[in-house]
């Protein structure tokens, strides 16, 4: 090991993974409500108490109090040591695990911002140089797009010349745009190229696609490579915008290129996203799940289309869990998404999507061209093909469906093949929960909400006083207060994170655990308020008799002590 593993990486990589998924694939997990559960991998009982928050992203046993995070479930499942740990998370995400020099626990974290700050002034660069540059401007008018359909993507241009970029060279090579010579000397990595920014969840600018508008030169598209602060196979372009644009997000379209996105986008279809430049995988799937129940996969329809259909149909098996959907469209071949609705008009491919296949229409209709079930052996080997799809998928529901129609296409319902398929869904027995009832004070409750929701703690103010009431888990909430406050954009899980090894670790997992009855948003917010108000009504109380006491013992307190008591007794 090179050193110390920096905590903003372990924080981003912890952003970045599906505790689900992590903990489905070794203890399979069953939702109820918003949780999912299990029996626990733990200890032995028979009634389910291990609780899985995919929103928090942490588990916790009510039973034998287990809690933790991806990370910690993997050192205690897998008795992987911590950076083991982290180094098989990275590795499902595709990404690489800086390491600092040194032991010392006192070494600095490595900070990503020069590259974030470095990567924008680029952004911006390309931006001003599209403005002024009459060929690329042309070009987007050709290809129909509209200056604010630029401008919201933050299109730019990067004209001819090796040294157009400026700043810190070391910084611009590391971020991708600069590419070293052999002796030493940095030159720019995108010339004469249409500009899209890559954008991550928070609107930062990561890494750039470039496109060339002369048809003479090579390669027609050229990526960043990857960096710090870009991981290509975790990544996807449009995302940010399209969740800018909306929070409800009915469905999106997944394409393949970044012309497909701004296409579309000009036409009035903002749910398009793209991958970069590679077959999408799966953590690129999670990712799309959790912003839409519904995946459209768009795809041409000539042979390559179908080979990139099929792939990603692999990809999204063990993604297929309760609520989730995923359909593909294929259009004539010779279109894309963005000449398709350049030729033919939104409504046009508003129909198109309503047409997509089901993802097991899509997988019989792949299977049956290659099987003919008019034959025995063609009823065979459709089950073969069939087997290793249907081990993959999680929701019963799409599971019995599949094999249903497995069942009327072979019509044999003495296949021993057919019988191995149908054993697979002998699984559906219900799992009871074992959840422990929870009395709510003011203080575990309000430990509790900010656990599900930091932000809450943003506008508070200065709490520190409420320390003198001694009520119990006071000191606790406060620290907490002040955590989020250092931190303002600190996750759950996160925030958990920085209680590890604390003596209320173990305390902060089971109330983060437990659920109180909220029916919005804004009831969540409201009855964190209201714990503050009860608080600070028992803060008010402790200072009355304090000063009474004290009145009483002295025959007498100082006139702003006199005041305060006045004040005191005036707050309802």
């Amino acid at each position: 090991m090179a050193g110390k593993i920096p905590r903003p990486f372990i924080d981003d990589l912890l952003n970045r993974v599906d505790i689900v998924e992590v903990i489905d694939s070794r203890v399979p997990l069953k939702k109820k409500g918003k949780e999912y559960w299990a029996c626990c991998p733990f200890h032995n009982e028979k009634s389910a108490s291990f609780s899985v928050s995919q929103n928090k992203q942490f588990y916790h046993c009510f039973g034998c109090q287990q809690s933790g995070n991806a990370i910690s479930f993997l050192m205690e499942y897998d008795h992987m040591e911590f950076v083991e740990a982290i180094e098989t998370l990275a590795q499902t995400m595709g990404i690489e695990v800086p390491y600092e020099q040194g032991q010392a626990p006192s070494a600095p974290t490595q900070s990503f911002d020069p590259l974030y700050e470095s990567l924008e002034q680029c952004s911006n660069y390309y931006q001003t140089q599209l403005k002024q540059n009459p060929l690329a401007i042309e070009y987007l008018k050709q290809r129909g797009i509209s200056g604010d359909i630029a401008r919201d993507f933050a299109i730019g241009f990067a004209p001819q010349g090796w040294n157009n970029l400026t700043g810190n060279k070391k910084t611009l090579t590391e971020a991708g745009m600069l590419i070293e010579k052999e002796n030493g000397q940095p030159y720019d990595r995108f010339r004469h190229r249409l500009m899209f920014p890559i954008r991550d969840r928070r609107g930062r600018t990561i890494a750039f696609g470039g496109r060339v508008i002369d048809p003479e030169d090579n390669p027609k598209y050229l990526n960043s490579p990857e960096s710090p602060v870009f991981h290509k196979g975790s990544e996807i372009y449009g995302l940010f915008e399209l969740k800018k644009g909306s929070n409800n997000i009915d469905h999106i379209l997944i394409t393949e290129g970044y012309m497909d996105v701004i296409g579309l986008a000009q036409h009035g279809v903002k749910t398009a996203v793209a991958t970069l430049g590679t077959a999408i995988n799966n953590a690129q799937i999670e990712k799309l799940f959790r912003s839409s129940k519904s995946l459209i996969f768009c795809f041409d329809g000539d042979n390559a289309g179908k080979k990139a259909a099929w792939r990603s149909l692999e990809q999204c098996l063990a993604s297929l869990k309760e609520g989730r959907i995923a359909r593909f469209l294929f259009l004539p071949e010779g279109h894309d998404p963005d000449s398709y609705i350049q030729e033919f008009g939104q409504q046009a491919y508003l129909n198109e999507i309503d047409k997509a296949a089901t993802l097991s229409q899509f997988l019989f209709d792949t299977l049956l061209a290659e099987c003919d079930v008019s034959s025995a052996e063609g009823k065979a080997m459709l089950l073969d093909r069939l087997d290793p799809y249907v081990k993959q998928i999680p929701l019963q529901s799409l599971k019995d469906q599949i094999l249903s129609r497995a069942e009327n296409l072979t019509s044999d319902k003495h296949d021993a093949r057919l019988q191995k398929l149908l054993s697979r869904g002998n699984h559906n027995h219900e799992t009871r929960i074992r959840v422990p009832e929870q009395t709510w004070t003011p203080t575990r409750l309000a430990i509790n909400l900010l656990l599900q929701k930091p932000a809450l703690a943003h506008g508070t103010g200065n709490q520190y006083e409420l320390s003198e009431t001694k009520i119990p888990g006071i000191d606790l909430l406060l620290k907490i207060l002040d955590r989020i406050q250092d931190e303002p954009d600190i996750s759950t899980q996160n925030l958990l994170q920085r209680f590890q090894g604390d003596e209320h670790e173990s305390h902060l997992y089971q109330l983060a655990a437990m659920r109180p009855q909220v029916e919005d948003e804004a009831s969540l917010d409201k009855m964190f308020q209201d714990c503050l108000n009860r608080l600070q009504n028992e803060y008010i109380k402790y200072r009355r008799n304090l000063l009474i006491i004290k009145l009483q013992s002295n025959g007498s307190i100082s006139e702003s002590e006199k005041i305060e008591l006045k004040q005191l007794f005036t707050i309802q």
